[in-house]
């Protein structure tokens, strides 16, 4: 009996010191020390920095040599034939391709089948008006430069832009490594007769601000040419005009300007 109370106190020894050692987890480590940090630092990754808003506007800069434009296509209306011609005798532009004609519009550019007589002729003396898209291509050009508007805003500032964007969205189809230049729409004179309730100076800021906007949204360049030809209010300078009848078109001074305005502000990307 006594061997037994022995026994069963040695058990309850046992049983003590096992409960004893499972109250204790071995696997257990000290906490870790805090890390120390040098003055401006931050425990936490710095965020990602994201990159700046694209602006399309050109700004200013240095002159580029007449030969840049050599690669260059130019799309516009009949103010825009103007500088096709100051270019061909003073060749300020390099060797620039000019697909421009009088009353040329977006709309028309769309809406007219290959050999309209609206669209620019081309090769120059070939008697063919091809689609724009189709004469960019042709012509393998790396840059194009687009101006138009004047002869379809009087019938939506929204359409007209939405029309440009689908026209711009057919030459990249043709041509997806060429690089995309609007050219703001140049302003009428002050004392223009052609300007009315549909088609005035606000009506062309109207559009040249909306399409800077969607510049910003595709990826395009926007150039803003019409400062370099206007006055202190935005009206087309009288001595660059040369038109009268509609204070519209530009003379050789004007069709200058324009091309030294080009010629410095050239995207820092596309040199």
């Amino acid at each position: 009996m006594r061997r037994q109370a022995a026994l069963f106190l040695t058990f309850l020894f046992l049983l003590s010191l096992t409960l004893a050692a499972c109250g204790q987890n071995p696997t257990d480590t000290p906490p870790a020390e805090e890390t120390l940090l040098v003055d401006g630092e931050s425990g936490a990754p710095e965020d990602a920095q994201e990159p700046p808003d694209f602006d399309p506007l050109v700004p200013a800069s240095e002159a580029v040599a007449a030969q840049w434009f050599d690669e260059v296509a130019f799309v516009g209306d009949s103010v825009s034939v103007m500088l096709e011609q100051y270019n061909s005798s003073a060749a300020a532009l390099g060797k620039a391709t000019f697909l421009c004609s009088v009353s040329l519009s977006q709309q028309n550019a769309l809406s007219y089948d290959t050999g309209s007589q609206r669209l620019p002729e081309y090769p120059k003396g070939s008697g063919q008006h091809p689609k724009l898209e189709d004469a960019i291509a042709a012509v393998g050009a790396k840059r194009v430069y687009l101006m138009l508007g004047m002869n379809c805003i009087a019938g939506g500032v929204d359409r007209a832009c939405q029309d440009l964007v689908t026209l711009v969205g057919r030459i990249q189809a043709k041509s997806p490594d060429t690089a995309i230049l609007i050219q703001s729409v140049t302003p009428m004179t002050a004392d223009s007769p052609r300007a009315d309730d549909a088609l005035n100076n606000t009506t062309i800021q109207t559009f040249n601000q909306q399409m800077q906007t969607l510049c910003q949204e595709k990826g395009w360049y926007f150039v803003n040419v019409a400062e370099a030809l206007s006055d202190e209010s935005g009206f087309l300078r009288s001595d660059f005009s040369g038109d009268k009848a509609m204070g519209i078109h530009l003379n050789y001074n004007g069709a200058k300007a324009w091309a030294d305005y080009l010629l410095t502000h050239v995207p820092q990307a596309l040199k």
